[in-house]
This record gives structure tokens, sequence and C-alpha cells, in this order.
């Protein structure tokens, strides 16, 4: 009789242990303030109506962006969305204004496996996949369109494929916010007119490689920074869209002209970490893919319709516009495409693939 009684408790441990070794996504937890946290309980892909009933996940999601930028109104409006939307099964809570982790670290985030979302500039991505730099490489793209025709095509979604076998799911490519001019209160038409000219530069190595080949001294820095070193004359300017021009701290009553380069899309990738996204039940990781979409979609459409109002209120202020010579411009911008396959490991014939596609789209779209 003992026997039996030990056999039927031996029996009921096991019982209990199996069902807390069952655990779902639903205790999954967001990572905090930087440090990294694996969701290793998260459930596998897909999932019964079921699975996504009792699945449940907190994200932390993190930009530098400040409250008068679209990429801010964008990722507050994302962060929303999709909180609403997948009925609060995926709470996503936004930390703009480098709050916690951003640029790189926030890519470390991802690749560590953290209750992570980031959105930042796609070069930042080269360090696991170098052609992800050429893809937004200097003097390619004349407008959203060729961007988003060139964003849809086999050539992104390989590279994509690539960091997502580094742990980095890029969720969407769309957040763009017009294109990157030089901002002065110089003359500027030839990269010779910016030689001997120090200009605050990101912390993107491709940034601060392509300014360098513009002809300036590129001096990195944050643009808080920027804006009191153009006062103390430590940098004569920045490089920069319309947006940032006009935006937080007033940077237009510091710098008056703006030298048309266009020389850089001004765009950051949505991401997170690929084992997080393929956890999350199909029911919600289908409401998450529509809402990254359709806000990158909703800043990009909105940045452009607005852009001639604030270019209303920066000629109020005094700033001008000049045309250069980009075909000046875009031969000294060579090297840059050089310097990606050295540092990178980058795809020496990827830039001429791409240049083939976007001509194709120029052709077929007037």
């Amino acid at each position: 009789m003992k026997k039996v009684f030990a056999l039927l408790l031996t029996m009921l441990m096991l019982l209990s242990l199996c069902a807390c070794g069952g655990n779902g996504g639903g205790d999954t937890q967001p990572s905090g303030g930087g440090d990294t946290q694996s969701s290793g309980d998260a459930q596998p892909s897909g999932g019964s109506d079921e699975d996504a009933d009792n699945f449940y996940l907190d994200i932390k999601f993190s930009n530098v962006f400040q409250p008068t930028e679209w990429n801010y109104k964008a990722s507050e409006k994302l962060a929303e969305m999709i909180t609403e939307r997948t009925e609060g099964h995926i709470t996503v809570t936004y930390y703009g204004q480098n709050e916690l982790d951003c640029y790189g670290d926030s890519v470390t985030q991802a690749v560590n496996n953290a209750n992570w979302m980031g959105l930042e500039e796609p070069s930042l991505f080269a360090d696991y996949v170098g052609d992800a730099a050429t893809l937004i490489g200097p003097m390619l793209y004349n407008s959203d369109e060729e961007y988003n025709y060139v964003m849809e095509s086999d050539l992104v979604k390989d590279v994509c494929d690539r960091l997502a076998a580094e742990n980095i799911h890029i969720l969407d490519t769309h957040y763009s916010f017009g294109f990157r001019s030089v901002v002065t209160n110089l003359d500027i038409k030839t990269p010779e007119d910016l030689k001997g000219h120090q200009l605050r530069a990101t912390s993107s190595a491709l940034f601060t490689k392509t300014l360098e080949c513009l002809g300036a001294t590129p001096v990195p820095m944050s643009f808080t920074e920027c804006l009191s070193a153009i006062s103390s004359g430590v940098v004569e300017g920045f490089e920069g869209s319309t947006s940032t021009l006009s935006g937080a701290g007033a940077p237009y009553e510091l710098v008056k002209k703006v030298a048309l380069t266009n020389h850089l899309i001004a765009t950051r990738w949505l991401f997170m970490p690929e084992d997080l996204y393929q956890s999350i039940p199909t029911k919600w990781r289908d409401i998450l893919d529509e809402c990254a979409y359709e806000c990158g979609m909703w800043e990009q459409t909105s940045c452009r319709e607005d852009e001639d109002t604030q270019k209303e209120m920066l000629a109020s202020q005094g700033v001008t516009w000049n045309e250069v010579d980009l075909d000046a411009f875009t031969a000294a911008c060579e090297p840059v495409y050089d310097w990606i396959c050295e540092e990178y490991g980058a795809d020496p014939t990827l830039r001429g693939k791409l240049v083939e596609l976007i001509n194709d789209y120029r052709a077929n779209n007037g």
C-alpha cells in the first residue's frame, strides 16, 4: 500500500512540474531601463485563438526624437495604435527624447532579445549586414516614391532576411521625413565651398563619411549640443531635413542658408527582436504588421504635405534656399560606397543594382 501511495505521489508531482513548465508568452516581461531581458518564455509563432487570448506582451519603444519631430509623432501614434488594436495584448510604451537606449545601443537591445522596439537610421544595421548601409547611401534617391519602390524590392527583402538571422526583425522601412541638405550661413554651391568648414555630424559613421566627402569637416555631436556649438562658433552648421531646421530649439534662428544637396534621404527603420516577433500569435502579429506600415506611411505623407507650410514659416524667419551643382556633389560622394564595402564588407555590386532599379522606376514613371 505504501508503494502504491508513493507511486501516486510521484505522478502528481510530475504532472505539477509539466503544468509549471508550460508558460505561454503571457509571462513575458518588458526589459528595464536599457537592460536586456530574454523573451525565452514566449510562445512559438502562430497558435490558436485561445493561445492569442492568453498572450500578453509589454514592449518598450525607444528613440531619440523630440515632440516637434515627425518621428516622435509617428512613434507616439504607433504605440497607441498597437495597444488599442491588440486590445492590450501587446502594450507598447513609447520613450522618446533619448530617455532609454538609442542609436547602436537600441539595435543591441534587439540583438540581445529584449522586449524592445526601436526606430533607427538604417546604416546602424550595417555592423550586422553591411549592405544595409548601401541601401541608403548618398545621392541615390530623388523622391519618396523612388525610395518606396526600392524598399519593396527583392534586394531589400534579402537584407531584411539576413538581419533576421541576426535577431533583428525589420517591421517597416517607411518612416521618412524628407531629404537632408547642408544648412549653414555660407554660400554653398560646390564641394569646394565646404572645404575647411566644420559641421555637426550625427553618430552614424555613414553620415560622417558622407559629410566629409561633401567637403566639410565633420564634428560628431548630439543635436542639442549642436545648437550651442553653432552659437559658440565650434561648428558652422549641420546637415539635416526641413523638419529638423524648423524643429526643437529653433535652429533657424542660428543658420539661415540651405544648400539643396539632398544628399541623403531622411529615413528610419522600425525594428524589434526576430525571436520576440516570431513568439507573437498570428492574430496579434498581423495587427502589429498593419500598424507598423500604416504609421510609417502616415509619417511620410504627413511630412511631405507639411513641408510647404514649414518652408513658409522658415522663409518668414529669413531662411533661404539655393540650388547646387548636383553632379559635383554626386561625384564627390563616390568614395562613400567604396568605404562602405571596406568598412562593412558590403557587396560592391549592390549600388549598381540599386541604380538600375531606380532608373527603371524613373523610366516607367516619367
